[in-house]
C-alpha cells in the first residue's frame, strides 16, 4: 500500500482542447512536488473536489486550497507590466521559486516563458509581425501543436496531454539550469569590463554569456572572444540597445563584408584573417591576437 508521502497527487485540469497554461501548470507543480502526479482531465465538480491542485477550470482562486482558476470574473489579478495571469502564472508564482532556486532565477524565467504564456492565454498581444502571414515559432505553438488531430482523435487525449506535461518540464529544467550557468558567467563578465581600460575593447579569454552584460553598458562596440569547439578567435560588434537587436553599435568596414581567408588578410593587414560576416557583425581570425587586431582596426576605420 502506498504510503501518504509516496501517494501521487491528482491535478485536474479541464478536459477538450488543452492549451499551454494548463501544460506548464502541471509541469511546474510536479516539479515542485519533485515526482510525477496523476493527471484528471474533467469539467465535473465531483473531480475537482476531489483533486489535491486544480488549474484552469472550477471557477475559483484560492492559492490555500491549491485552486487556480482565472477565468472567473472577479479575477482581476495582473502584473505591474499588465500582463494577465493564466493558470501557468499561477503556478509560477505560487510554486515556481522552489524550482528556480533563487527570487532572481524565478524573476527570470517569469519574463521569458511564463509571462509570454499567460499573455496569449488572456488575449494580449506582446508584439505585432513585420511580415504577413509570418510569425515567431514559439514554445506555445510547440505545445499546442500535441492536441490531437481530426485524424487522431481516436487517440486517448490525455496520453497526448501527458506526453506535452513531460516536454514542459524538461523546458523548465533546462532553463533554470541555463539561468544559473548564465548568472554565474555574468558576473565574471561584469568583472572583466570593470577592470577593462578602454571599454570600447572587451576581451574575454573563455566563451563567456556576454551580449546581456555588455549591452547594459554604453561604451563596448566589440568584443574578442575565443571559439573552442573551431579553435578560432571572434571579435563581434555589440548590438544596438535601441530597440534594434539586429542593428550594431558600429560595423565592421564596408569593404570587409563577405571576406574570406587571403582576400580579407589582404585587405586588413591581418594575416591570419578568415572571415568577416556580409552583415559586417563579426569577424573571425585563427589566434586571439589576430581578433584583437580586426577590432582595432575597426574602431580605427571610425575615427576617419
Amino acid at each position: 500500500m502506498l504510503s501518504i508521502l509516496s501517494k501521487k497527487a491528482k491535478v485536474v485540469v479541464h478536459s477538450g482542447k488543452f492549451h499551454p497554461d494548463d501544460i506548464c501548470a502541471v509541469a511546474i507543480v510536479s516539479l515542485y512536488l519533485g515526482k510525477s502526479v496523476k493527471i484528471i482531465r474533467s469539467r465535473d465538480p465531483k473531480d475537482w473536489a476531489e483533486a489535491d491542485y486544480v488549474f484552469d477550470v472550477g471557477g475559483v482562486y484560492d492559492p490555500e486550497k491549491n485552486r487556480f482558476d482565472h477565468h472567473q470574473t472577479e479575477f482581476t489579478l495582473k502584473r505591474e507590466n499588465g500582463i494577465c495571469y493564466s493558470s501557468a502564472g499561477l503556478a509560477w508564482k505560487h510554486f515556481g521559486e522552489k524550482i528556480a532556486g533563487s527570487g532572481e532565477i524565478w524573476k527570470k524565467i517569469d519574463e521569458k516563458i511564463i509571462q509570454p504564456i499567460d499573455a496569449e492565454d488572456n488575449g494580449q498581444e506582446l508584439y505585432k509581425n513585420n511580415f504577413e502571414n509570418i510569425a515567431p515559432y514559439t514554445f506555445a505553438d510547440y505545445l499546442h501543436a500535441f492536441n490531437l488531430t481530426y485524424f487522431e482523435k481516436k487517440e486517448k487525449s490525455i496520453k497526448a496531454f501527458a506526453t506535452a506535461v513531460n516536454e514542459a518540464k524538461k523546458m523548465f529544467k533546462r532553463e533554470v539550469k541555463r539561468a544559473k550557468d548564465n548568472l554565474r558567467t555574468y558576473k565574471i563578465v561584469e568583472d572583466i569590463y570593470r577592470r577593462t581600460s578602454d571599454k570600447r575593447l572587451i576581451i574575454l579569454d573563455d566563451e563567456y554569456s556576454w551580449q546581456n552584460v555588455i549591452g547594459n553598458h554604453p561604451e563596448p562596440l566589440f568584443v574578442v572572444k575565443p571559439s573552442l569547439e573551431s579553435g578560432t578567435w571572434h571579435a563581434y560588434a555589440v548590438r544596438s540597445t535601441k530597440g534594434d537587436k539586429f542593428k550594431s553599435r558600429l560595423d565592421f568596414p564596408e569593404s570587409w563584408g563577405g571576406l574570406r581567408d587571403e582576400e580579407l588578410a589582404k585587405t586588413t593587414g591581418v594575416s591570419d584573417a578568415i572571415f568577416c560576416h556580409k552583415g559586417r557583425f563579426i569577424a573571425v581570425a585563427r589566434s586571439k591576437e589576430g581578433a584583437i587586431a580586426l577590432a582595432k582596426l575597426a574602431l580605427e576605420a571610425d575615427k576617419h
